[in-house]
Formats: structure tokens, sequence, C-alpha cells
């Protein structure tokens, strides 16, 4: 006996393929959009996380700047004393050598042979006119003034000769620099 198949076979396993092709189709999209969920939900959750992270940064970064301004205003209140103390240095060196200069001058004065008229200290500068008997004393005062140590760079400005009472007297007029000596200027 012959037996006919009537059956639609080669349609049937026509179907079975392209329901298992769909099926596969839809089960690799699922997989795809499920690991596409997966990797945008481990990205969100590294994009919260590193945010935090800045936000903590960012606060702690804000402790650091007023600590850091504060330590620039104490640094520029430090400059100001600085320099307030080095002004007082300054002076205090300065008011001393004003009561060298003025004791040198004083101690090196030859008495009854020259007299002073005139003492003038402008900063680093000193004045000095009077009169003298005559040449030789004026040239000894000026060595006298040069060996000193709070006076330098001696130098005469100008001599002449005047009557002053019924003498003839050597008017002059010297030009020097005071400083402190070199031990005392640390």
């Amino acid at each position: 006996m012959i037996y006919i198949n009537l059956l639609p076979v080669r349609e049937i396993l026509r179907r079975n393929k392209a329901k298992r092709q769909i099926f596969l189709s839809t089960a690799a999209v699922g997989c795809f959009l499920t690991i596409l969920t997966f990797f945008g939900v481990y990205q969100a959750n590294t994009i919260a996380n590193l945010q935090k992270t800045h936000d903590n940064l960012q606060a702690e970064k804000q402790q650091y700047t007023k600590i850091l301004n504060e330590i620039k205003k104490i640094e520029e209140e430090k400059k100001v004393l600085l320099t307030r103390i080095e002004v007082i240095k300054q002076l205090k060196q300065s008011s001393s050598l004003t009561v060298h200069v003025m004791d040198e001058v004083a101690s090196l004065t030859p008495p009854q042979r020259m007299w002073l008229t005139k003492l003038n200290q402008t900063g680093a500068g000193l004045k000095l006119s009077g009169m003298a008997l005559d040449n030789q004393t004026v040239a000894k005062y000026m060595d006298d003034l040069e060996n000193s140590q709070y006076i330098h760079n001696v130098s005469l400005v100008s001599a002449s000769m005047e009557k002053f009472a019924e003498r003839d007297l050597k008017l002059f007029s010297i030009s020097c620099s005071v400083g402190m000596p070199n031990s005392e200027k640390k």
C-alpha cells in the first residue's frame, strides 16, 4: 500500500524554521536590550558616584579656600609688621647715629682755635660751617673727621678769609657723609 501524505510538511517545516528564526531574533534583541539596560544603569550609577565625589571635593575646596584666604591675610599682616619693625630699627639706628655724630663733631673740634657757626644734617649728609685761626687748623680738623668711624667722605666746600674782631679768620664750609660703622650695621 502506498501512503500519500497530504499534509503540507514542507510548509510546516518552513513555518517552524521561520518561527525559530523569529524567536531567536527576538531573544537576541531582548538580550541586547537587557545588556544595554544593565550598561545604562551601570553608567548612571558611575555618573552619580562621580557627581557625589565632585560635590564633596567642591565642598572641601570651599573649606580650604577659606583657610587659604586667612593664610594670605596673615601673611599680609606679617609683611606690614615686618616693615614696621624695620622702620623702627632704622629710626633707632639713625637716632643713635645723630647722637654719635654730634659727639664726634664736638669732641674733634679744637677749642680756642676753631668755632662752628652752622651744623646741618640731612639724611646721610652733614654740612659744617665755621671759623678757624688758620688753614692748618681746618686741614687737621678735616683729617680728624675723616678718621672718625661715623663720618666719611670729608671734603672742603669753600674757604675764605674774613676779618672778625680785628683778626683775619678763615671761614670754611665742609661737606661729609655720616653712617654707622660696619660692626654696628649688622
